[in-house]
């Protein structure tokens, strides 16, 4: 295997974050302390600093007791104001742009991006690709496919002139690893500035499969990796003649050796997928295995637009804390009234939601995941990802929460011989209210309306749902066929705001709604109709 100059210095840019993410690990206490003294550092001075009383020698209880722990709408004052071009509002650092988050359950909100907090990022990804080309050396000779999003998805700026998005996932690598990872990527960057999204998938497809040397995939959801080879095989044909002859000529042969279109006949250096396969993505996930029956997957880990939370290590269960990143609070979710804990004080079987301070000007932020704690990694906790604490829905006071419908969905799967590729639980105005669940299957009209029932004696075991509707708050649950479901899904969160590839699957949206976007006929966007 011959490794060239870009793939060597790209392996050796990363493993200095790898050396010292395996210090931290050791001692995740003396490196949590390391980070909060750096955040005091870069608040002291600013607005939000001042106003808070913060100084670069206070202690952890004195940064307990000024800071509140907050969410975005608390800090959307603050965050207007940076979006406005104030410097030194929530940080003494320069904003260099503005990112936008992209959750399934709300429209999408503005995180402010300074250099250090790019840095943070890159502490984190640096010592997951350190680890990758430890346990598969072969990707030191191969190009790689990092996912971008698409021009179409609005590159504005703010009233103050600061930049909104960012074309390049390999930017979160920190400048060394991303300049020479860019010299190794199968897709170019450009193709994220391409103005139409079916160019760009066309032009994305096409250049994956010019590339015979791919290694990884590294994807968000993976439904993207997914649409990205259903076209494929769509539009095959029509790709191969855009080849050169002899990589056409290669994957022709390979396909024939085969008998079907999978991913290791296109790429077969190909080492590993990289993609969301927690909580409600993991149906997704299992899904997208049908295209790469034999490469090895892992998962991503909690990786959030406002920061890092944990990251993967190839063999072990859960992903790392990032320690070396942010300063990270852990609110207990038996006892959330209770101080939260800090990373080195978590205990396997526990379930958390993080907070995170920032080099973004975020401190103790409430990102509203649900983590568990699996174990640990030298001294540092291992978490998986479990779903999202704030989608709860709640039209009469049902509270129903996306976790526990994902667990009814599941019992109710397990229960029955009904199987579906998209399934959606939702408030629904029509009428009386009443939730409905959008679901794409071939099962019959009987078999749905059993599911119905099913799911409704489910979500009754919640108290305030089963109160809701004893008392006739809420109608019966209703059960809709949809065609499309996921696109049809996308189409709406793409409109308000959100980044394609990183949209992620829920089983519940607490919005009413859907109706108008799921169901519909023909060649006709349901969205179009909204």
């Amino acid at each position: 295997m011959r490794i060239a100059l870009p793939q060597l210095a790209h392996a050796a840019s990363v493993v200095p974050a790898g050396l010292r993410f395996e210090r931290d690990a050791a001692a995740p206490a003396r490196a949590q302390a390391r980070q909060l003294r750096a955040a005091l550092t870069q608040v002291a001075g600013s607005c939000y600093g001042q106003a808070h009383g913060l100084s670069a020698d206070l202690s952890l209880d004195g940064f307990r007791r000024r800071v509140p722990i907050v969410d975005h709408a608390a800090l959307q004052p603050w965050i207007e104001r940076v979006a406005a071009g104030e410097p030194a509002v929530l940080t003494r650092q320069p904003v260099t742009h503005f990112e936008r988050t992209s959750g399934s359950a709300a429209a999408s909100k503005l995180i402010p991006f300074t250099g250090r907090l790019l840095d943070q990022f890159a502490s984190a990804t640096g010592a997951w690709l350190c680890d990758l080309y430890r346990r598969f050396p072969a990707l030191l000779g191969a190009r790689s496919y990092w996912s971008v999003s698409p021009a179409a998805q609005r590159r504005d700026r703010t009233a103050g002139g600061l930049a909104i998005g960012i074309d390049d996932d390999t930017r979160y690598l920190g400048p060394i690893a991303g300049w020479t990872q860019r010299r190794l990527l199968a897709v170019s960057p450009a193709t994220a500035r391409l103005g139409d999204v079916d160019r760009w998938r066309w032009e994305t497809a096409r250049q994956m499969l010019a590339a015979g040397d791919l290694g990884l995939i590294s994807v968000w959801s993976p439904t993207l990796l997914s649409g990205l080879m259903a076209f494929v095989q769509k539009n095959l044909e029509a790709l191969l003649a855009a080849l050169e002859p002899a990589r056409r000529r290669a994957i022709e042969r390979a396909l024939e050796l085969r008998g079907e279109l999978v991913g290791e006949a296109i790429w077969p250096r190909l080492a590993l997928v990289s993609c969301w396969m927690d909580a409600a993505s993991a149906r997704f996930a299992a899904a997208l295995r049908r295209w790469f029956p034999r490469t090895p997957f892992q998962p991503k880990g909690l990786l959030a637009t406002e920061g890092v939370v944990s990251f993967p290590l190839w063999g072990h269960d859960g992903a790392v804390l990032a320690v070396g990143s942010h300063f990270l609070e852990f609110v207990d979710l038996q006892a959330p009234a209770a101080r939260p804990l800090l990373a080195h004080e978590l205990r396997s079987g526990g379930r958390y939601s993080p907070l995170l301070t920032t080099a973004g000007g975020l401190y103790r932020y409430r990102l509203g995941d649900v983590v568990r704690c699996v174990g640990h990694y030298r001294a540092t906790p291992l978490v998986r990802f479990e779903g999202k604490l704030d989608q709860v829905s709640d039209l009469c006071g049902e509270k129903l929460d996306a976790i526990f419908v994902e667990t009814a969905l599941a019992a109710v799967r397990g229960r029955s011989d009904v199987g579906w590729d998209f399934a959606l639980l939702a408030p629904d105005l029509e009428g009386e209210p009443h939730y409905t669940l959008f679901i794409e299957t071939a099962a019959g009209e009987g078999q749905l309306a059993a599911l119905g029932d099913q799911l409704d004696r489910r979500l009754r075991q919640a108290h305030h749902y089963d109160v809701c509707r004893r008392l006739g708050q809420l109608g019966p649950l209703q059960v809709q066929r949809v065609e499309g479901g996921w696109s049809r899904y996308q189409e709406r969160l793409l409109e308000e705001g959100a980044v394609l590839g990183s949209i992620k699957a829920t089983p519940l949206d607490r919005r009413p709604g859907w109706r108008c976007w799921l169901v519909g006929s023909g060649d006709t966007a349901a969205g179009q109709r909204c």
